[in-house]
């Protein structure tokens, strides 16, 4: 019998590759070339990403390829991959001037947001069970080690073990979950699931073994996207982690993991219907839960933290439809959701204690007289993510509603709309007290070039993402055909 060699083909994996060599090399380059001027390293990282992004661009309008069917580069993925890697540019030019202050292992820490980047990008692309938990296992101990960064913080380091802690009982709920799957379906590939289950029996004597072990993926994917009540690392990782760390995690990782769990779900088609309404459950736990927290938050990094959490409630909504408009609406909410929390975390980060590195509730206030520009640019992003038309936040959470509405699930929407009246409150608050409020800090506030490049981004992508919005939701709902690799 004739042995048969597997067709590879790497450019399914391209951008990966890339972003994989470009780590290794700022490693080599960091202890040989740029031992006296490590800041260049720092453009090595953006380059490679920039590299990484002109791949995804490249391979989107060509053929779907896969990699051995494990991985796909799709329309879908390489969307994904959009969203990931503009959270990861931002970060890395929030990171210049910052992370020399906290760390004299630069050319680690820039590597070390390179891998994270390159482990979000191959779960957006997996096709199995078993590559999307490599894959999350990648950008879990990247993100680990990047929380405990600043050795000088106890603060970082008790969020880094937290953080490990928590995301290791994560891990372990995703492997016996898929271990479960596999039992039951004898495949971890999606596609070949999706289609055992279109012939699935319940007299199947493995049959009790597929709800559990879907149940244990979903709980692998709460605690990843910070979902109530898996929620309970991410204020204090957000809180202690450098903050060009906490704003690239807070959009990268929710991006990557909602993008596996929607590959996931879309396997899972003939099987979802008691699964819809345990999410639309863990979608009203996790907006209620994110909401009520940060309206009693002094520390205003871990507002931004528990908002976070409200967001993966309404994201959440969108899920619940499980429809082709849902989907396309996902993908819109996540994109814009990466320009007005990473906007709002680089306005935390030009604010915050270079002693403390945190930023109290009240330390916007009087920043209307302060530095007015910097106001109304934070001003932009609050009302953002208020959901404040014409904003993208707006128009993000619109299309996930209505997708749910057009799917039955109305009394989900009157919640989430609730929720997001509720969440208005703590976004106004610092709204007003920065144009009202009496002022509580002084000094001059010095902004890097590189991070007022990262304000412009972030301010052009809220506005425009929803002033004109045709043109990316559109981009988004093309991905809709492409969610289970074969």
């Amino acid at each position: 019998m004739p042995i048969q060699i597997p067709t590879l083909d790497f450019l399914a994996i391209l951008p990966q590759l890339v972003l994989v060599a470009m780590a290794l090399l700022i490693l080599m380059a960091e202890v040989t070339l740029l031992r006296s001027n490590k800041r260049l390293l720092g453009w090595l990282a953006l380059i490679g990403l920039l590299l990484a992004m002109g791949a995804s661009a490249w391979l989107w309008p060509g053929p779907v390829r896969h990699f051995q069917n494990m991985a796909v580069a799709d329309s879908f993925a390489l969307f994904a991959n959009v969203i990931i890697l503009t959270a990861g540019a931002l970060g890395i030019l929030l990171s210049f001037g910052y992370i020399e202050r906290v760390s004299d292992s630069v050319g680690e820490y820039y590597a070390l947001l390179l891998l994270a980047c390159a482990g979000m990008t191959a779960i957006s692309a997996s096709t199995s069970l078993m590559t999307i938990f490599l894959s999350l296992e990648i950008l879990s101990l990247a993100l680990y080690v990047m929380t405990g960064f600043n050795l000088k913080q106890p603060r970082s380091t008790e969020a880094a073990m937290k953080y490990f802690l928590l995301g290791a009982f994560a891990s372990t709920f995703f492997l016996f979950g898929s271990a479960l799957v596999y039992a039951a379906t004898q495949t971890t590939n999606l596609a070949l699931i999706a289609r055992f289950l279109a012939v699935f029996s319940v007299s199947s004597p493995m049959a009790p073994l597929l709800p559990v072990g879907v149940g244990l993926l979903l709980i692998g994917f709460g605690f990843k996207v910070a979902m109530a009540p898996f929620h309970m690392w991410a204020p204090d990782a957000y809180q202690g982690a450098p903050t060009p760390v906490t704003a690239f995690m807070s959009v990268g990782t929710k991006a990557a993991a909602f993008a596996a769990l929607l590959r996931v779900l879309a396997a899972m088609t003939s099987f979802d219907k008691p699964w819809l309404w345990v999410i639309a459950i863990l979608a009203v736990l996790t907006m209620t839960v994110g909401n009520l927290a940060a309206l009693r938050q002094t520390s205003l990094k871990r507002l931004l933290a528990y908002s976070s959490i409200a967001h993966a409630g309404y994201i959440l909504v969108g899920l619940t439809a499980n429809s082709d408009q849902a989907v396309g609406a996902t993908l819109y909410y996540l994109f814009a959701y990466a320009f007005m929390n990473i906007g709002a975390f680089a306005v935390v980060q030009v604010l915050e204690n270079a002693a403390e590195m945190d930023v109290d509730v009240s330390a916007p206030n009087g920043l209307g007289s302060r530095h007015p520009a910097l106001a109304a640019i934070m001003t932009i992003f609050m009302l953002s993510l208020a959901g404040i038309p014409p904003l993208a936040g707006f128009f993000g959470k619109l299309y996930v509603f209505k997708a749910a509405v057009d799917a039955g699930w109305a009394w989900l929407v009157i919640v989430a709309v609730l929720n997001s009246a509720l969440s208005a409150y703590y976004y106004l608050r610092v709204t007003v007290n920065m144009y009202l409020g009496s002022e509580t800090a002084s000094g001059q506030i010095n902004l890097n070039p590189a991070w007022n490049v990262v304000l412009l981004v972030a301010v052009l992508g809220a506005v425009l993402v929803g002033v004109w919005p045709t043109p990316w939701i559109s981009l988004a709902r093309t991905t809709l055909l492409a969610l289970v690799g074969g």
